[in-house]
């Protein structure tokens, strides 16, 4: 029965991992939502890879003014063949590498302890939270990486293993420029817990002010300083980013309404993530000290994903539930954990027991609160009939491998497969998903050329009934021919035309 239940619970973060994998694919697919961020993610991925100047998209622009996203270049690796499923495929590969390497620490341990930590690293990395986190209804952000990548760095760190703890800061920095920081609360957190299981009778201010955390926090600050400088250096004259933050806050109920919201989110997230370290803390003499600090390097990320979030204010919602910013968070809490529960047990240290029941009812509080804490666009859908055409456009698209079975945006999809590589196309916003394996840009509001078109568009796509009543702007010169379509206008290159319409 043991060695069933081992290969069972083996099974579940393989079976998590594809399941994710094709939790986005159709919710690219087929959601309402177009996902302008995973399309510029995209093209950030693997746009220098054909030519086009780094960190550059059809959206933004040059999105090095926004964020030091230089992480996302390596994810060209995957993309370059995949096309956008290649994030999707990058964040469960890491996923993937994590859980072998956790397995392989697992001999260290006994049966109960490895079984328990086990479960509880799953409703970290799958459960309800991680779910809503992973869904991103704006397509994709890079700081979805952070979850596994700070997982890798503090098991790297539990286990000694220096060398591959450097590989995985150095690709957790890269993320964005605020990814410092968490990498700085998380390793004051794995100092700190270290000096207390070496000598647990020091003052509570030794374990907290001493070289080494002086000098992990100068380095840091040092770094994320540097990483604004870059920023500010790029943009030259012109207003921050952080400056344009301050500036939209107005002290008026809205804003209060914001910082009651923000703070409520944030704290229930932490009781959440602090769960699963109950069971630990309450044999351990130092509870509070562990516990304090928890909640010290907690506040400090939460303060910094508030004031980030302020860009987008009055508007509350992409505040700090906005799923690139709560998933730090829970990346910090889910981190600080790995490197506990590796360290007490080599340390001596007993869990507590009912451990199982700790990680079972806070996977239960998630599947309660998540929904509220997470931002999200999306609904259980339970009817049998809705159901039914899910399964249905599942088998009809081969699990996603043929995608847009029919309609117009099997034209698309169709079309934009014979465009070459580095192809510009201008589209109607709702389309631009269908042209992922180019370079979409969509009609500017009113109507207006597209302020971030690099090249001589092959397509240019309008809506019929749009055209009639003179909504837009801009259209090519008169050797263009068009592609028949019923509901668009589609007006094509006459060199490319003449390869594919003769």
């Amino acid at each position: 029965m043991s060695r069933y239940t081992n290969a069972f619970l083996i099974m579940l973060p393989i079976a998590g991992c594809i399941l994710w994998y094709l939790l986005k694919v159709f919710q690219f697919q087929t959601s309402p939502e177009q996902y302008p961020d995973g399309m510029v993610i995209l093209q950030l991925s693997r746009g220098w890879l054909e030519g086009r100047p780094l960190l550059f998209d059809t959206i933004y622009g040059n999105h090095a003014l926004q964020h030091n996203y230089y992480l996302i270049p390596l994810a060209g690796i995957f993309t370059k063949p995949m096309g956008v499923y290649g994030l999707f495929m990058a964040y469960v590969c890491l996923v993937g590498v994590f859980f072998w390497k956790y397995y392989r620490s697992l001999p260290d341990f006994n049966a109960l302890e490895s079984r328990a930590s086990w479960l509880t690293v799953l409703c970290y990395v799958f459960g309800p939270m991680a779910y809503f986190m992973y869904l991103d209804y704006f397509g994709w952000h890079p700081e979805q990486y952070l979850i596994p990548l700070l997982a890798l760095l503090a098991l790297s760190l539990g286990q000694r293993k220096w060398g591959m703890s450097l590989v995985w800061l150095s690709l957790a920095f890269l993320v964005k420029e605020s990814a410092i920081v968490l990498i700085c609360c998380l390793l004051l957190f794995c100092s700190v817990v270290d000096l207390v299981l070496r000598n647990p009778g020091k003052p509570v201010l030794s374990y907290l002010l001493n070289r080494k955390n002086v000098t992990i926090t100068g380095i840091s600050l040092t770094l994320f300083a540097l990483g604004l400088w870059w920023l500010s250096h790029l943009n030259g004259p012109q207003t921050s980013r952080l400056a344009q933050a301050f500036a939209k806050v107005q002290f008026n109920m809205t804003f209060v309404y914001y910082v009651l919201f923000s703070g409520m989110v944030g704290l229930l997230t932490f009781g959440l993530g602090l769960i699963p370290f109950v069971p630990w803390l309450r044999t351990f003499s130092r509870k509070r000290l562990i516990i304090g600090l928890l909640a010290g390097c907690y506040l400090v990320l939460f303060v910094m994903f508030a004031v980030e979030s302020l860009y987008y204010f009055p508007t509350i919602y992409p505040g700090i539930s906005y799923p690139p910013r709560i998933s730090g968070l829970w990346a910090f809490m889910f981190g600080a954990f790995l490197f506990l529960s590796h360290r007490f047990p080599l340390s001596g240290m007993l869990r507590g027991q009912n451990a199982m029941s700790w990680t079972l009812a806070g996977c239960v509080l998630q599947f309660v609160m998540a929904p509220f804490l997470v931002a999200h666009h999306f609904t259980f859908e339970s009817r049998p009939a809705r159901l039914s055409a899910n399964v249905s456009y599942m088998m009809k698209t081969r699990l996603g491998l043929n995608p847009y079975p029919d309609g117009i945006a099997n034209e698309l999809h169709d079309l934009a497969g014979k465009l070459p590589p580095g192809s510009e196309v201008i589209v109607p916003f709702q389309h631009i998903r269908y042209f992922e394996n180019v370079y979409p840009s969509f009609w500017d509001y009113g109507g207006k050329y597209p302020l971030h078109v690099l090249g001589k568009p092959l397509l240019y796509v309008y809506e019929r009934d749009l055209v009639k009543s003179g909504f837009y702007r801009t259209f090519p010169g008169s050797d263009y021919r068009i592609i028949p379509n019923e509901h668009l206008l589609i007006l094509a290159d006459p060199g490319w035309y003449k390869l594919h319409f003769k």
